[in-house]
């Protein structure tokens, strides 16, 4: 089951909650591991599986249920390929962190090993 209200008052500081998002579950795998999130702003990156596929996901956690929703649940909006490697470097991340990642989205290790 999905998760409804992820908007203002969901509790961006626990990532554990975050990775609980897995609407729709017939596409979602995962996902893994929370990639970065701002907190002022209220939004967050994860890596996930997307019909099988390595990938990146967003969402914004403001309003009453965030964005994006699909029937009031909280789902992920799949960044396109093409804008992966431009978003990884411009986030502060650890060069060992997005090593990692880089080997998950081509294919080189599982989600499960992102941890």
């Amino acid at each position: 089951m999905g998760i409804k209200n992820a908007g203002e008052n969901f509790p961006l500081h626990d990532d554990s909650r975050i990775l609980e998002i897995n609407s729709p579950q017939n596409s979602v795998g995962g996902p893994y591991v929370v990639v970065y999130k701002n907190m002022e702003e209220r939004w967050a990156i994860v890596a996930l599986d997307w019909d099988e596929e390595p990938c990146l996901g967003i969402r914004w956690f403001w309003g009453s249920s965030g964005n994006p929703i699909s029937t009031t649940y909280a789902i992920w909006l799949v960044i396109p390929n093409l804008l992966k490697t431009p978003i990884l470097s411009a986030l502060p991340l650890d060069t060992r962190f997005r090593k990692k990642l880089d080997d998950f989205l081509t294919g080189k290790i599982q989600g499960t090993d992102l941890g």
